[in-house]
């Protein structure tokens, strides 16, 4: 084997280590980090793909794996400034008169925070915390918790119940927040209730928001719910986005934490 070719292979394990640890990476900055040319790590991540190493992503790469969600509680706890930004602009979007469906997570649970000021609207959730936090921050919103069995690790309810509810509804905007939203694929989530009830309820909104935040970003989970196309509003602080709006995605807002 040549010296060459060993770099080469020495390269991509490198390549492969900072996706275990990071989940994705940059071309730009892997090209910076080993000193070789851009047009060098999109071969590298090319080989790597093929061998079904990695995905590759608009300028870089994941891992080629169904992402999982950490429990509920961790994600409550991580990234607080970042979702609070997220949702204060997606609260931005609501109006009043409006009715909004809105899905149960660690970033959507956030939302109630900045619903004190907002006047009657109509709300629909699957989230028992959300419900609380409406009904207590501001009671001119009409707030429907749909009924169901509640989750063993996300405090909301799922199950044909749940859906059988929701399918009598109908909304302006719907605001969810997957496990990840991926220019090719679109939005997903890992567990299969929770994908069923966003499926649900993007179908039943006039339109349909998505909240995620960078780490969100290029992320494919196993339940796909969306095409990006099929997207209205993209609300994230991830700066580059231009693959999403190529994709079909209509609007993209910017949040800064």
């Amino acid at each position: 084997m040549e010296a060459g070719d060993l770099w080469v292979e020495e390269r991509q394990s490198k390549i492969l280590s900072l996706l275990k640890r990071d989940r994705r990476v940059e071309a730009d900055q892997l090209a910076h980090d080993f000193k070789v040319s851009r047009e060098t790590i999109r071969r590298d991540l090319k080989i790597m793909e093929e061998r079904g190493l990695i995905r590759r992503t608009h300028g870089g790469a994941l891992m080629n794996e169904q992402s999982k969600e950490s429990p509920f509680e961790q994600r409550r706890v991580s990234r607080i400034a970042e979702k609070r930004a997220l949702c204060q602009a997606a609260v931005s979007m609501m109006v009043p008169g409006g009715s909004y469906f809105i899905d149960a997570g660690s970033t959507t649970t956030i939302l109630g925070e900045f619903m004190a000021d907002l006047g009657e609207m109509s709300i629909v959730t699957n989230s028992i915390e959300l419900a609380m936090t409406v009904r207590k921050i501001n009671p001119a919103i009409d707030v429907v918790l749909l009924g169901g069995s509640i989750g063993t690790d996300v405090p909301a309810t799922y199950g044909e119940m749940t859906l059988r509810q929701l399918r009598n509804f109908h909304a302006d905007i719907a605001l969810v927040s997957p496990v990840g939203i991926d220019p090719g694929v679109g939005v997903s989530y890992y567990d299969l209730a929770e994908a069923e009830l966003a499926g649900q309820m993007l179908e039943n909104a006039r339109q349909k928001l998505v909240i995620a935040d960078a780490s969100k970003l290029g992320v494919v989970s196993r339940a796909i719910v969306s095409e990006c196309k099929e997207i209205d509003v993209l609300v994230t602080d991830e700066s580059e986005t231009s693959a999403y709006t190529e994709a079909g995605l209509r609007r993209v807002i910017h949040a800064a934490a």
